[in-house]
C-alpha cells in the first residue's frame, strides 16, 4: 500500500481508504458479516483511513463501524466522520447540534476521538453559518481533543 501525507497533518495515509457508507446500507442491501469482514479486510490490506457520516444509514454507519473496530488498537487507524446532514433533506449546523454530533459519533463508534471531522455537504447551507458558527464551535471541540483536525466536504470546488 503506498501513503501520503494529508498536508501538514502529519497524518500519513493510505492512498485507498475504507468508505464506510457501506455500512449504512446507502446504496444497496448489505450483508452484516461480509459488511463486518470488510472493515477488517481493508484494515490488513493496509488501509489506514476510514471514513464515515452519521448521515450514512441515519447512524448504522457508525454503529457496524464501531462494532467492527472493537479489538482493533486505535492507533493503528485514522478515523473520519461528518456532521451536519443527518438525511437527504435535513441539515443542522448550529453550534448545539455540532457538539451533539460529535458526542453522539464518538459514542457510536466507541473511541475517544476523532483524527477528522468534516462538515458535510456545505453547499446545501448558507455558507455564513458554516464559517460564523460551524467552525468555531468544531475549533472548541479540537481543542477538547475530541477532534484532531476538522474542515469541510462538498461538490463545488470553488467552495
Amino acid at each position: 500500500m503506498q501513503y501520503r501525507s494529508l498536508g501538514k497533518t502529519g497524518l500519513d495515509l493510505s492512498v485507498l481508504s475504507f468508505g464506510a457508507s457501506s455500512l449504512g446500507a446507502e446504496f444497496r442491501s448489505i450483508d452484516l458479516q461480509e459488511a463486518l469482514r470488510g472493515v477488517r479486510v481493508a484494515l490488513d490490506g493496509g488501509m489506514n483511513l476510514i471514513d464515515t457520516s452519521p448521515y450514512y444509514g441515519r447512524g448504522q454507519s457508525e454503529v457496524l463501524l464501531g462494532y467492527a473496530l472493537q479489538g482493533v488498537p486505535r492507533e493503528s487507524y485514522y478515523l473520519s466522520s461528518k456532521l451536519g446532514r443527518y438525511a437527504p433533506q435535513h441539515f443542522d449546523f448550529s453550534a448545539r447540534r455540532v457538539k451533539e454530533s460529535v458526542d453522539i459519533s464518538l459514542e457510536r463508534m466507541g473511541v475517544e476521538y476523532l483524527d477528522i471531522m468534516l462538515c458535510h455537504d456545505v453547499e446545501f447551507v448558507e455558507l455564513s453559518q458554516i464559517i460564523q458558527e460551524t467552525l468555531p464551535a468544531l475549533r472548541e471541540i479540537q481543542k477538547a481533543g475530541k477532534v484532531k483536525f476538522i474542515g469541510i466536504s462538498g461538490y463545488p470546488m470553488k467552495i
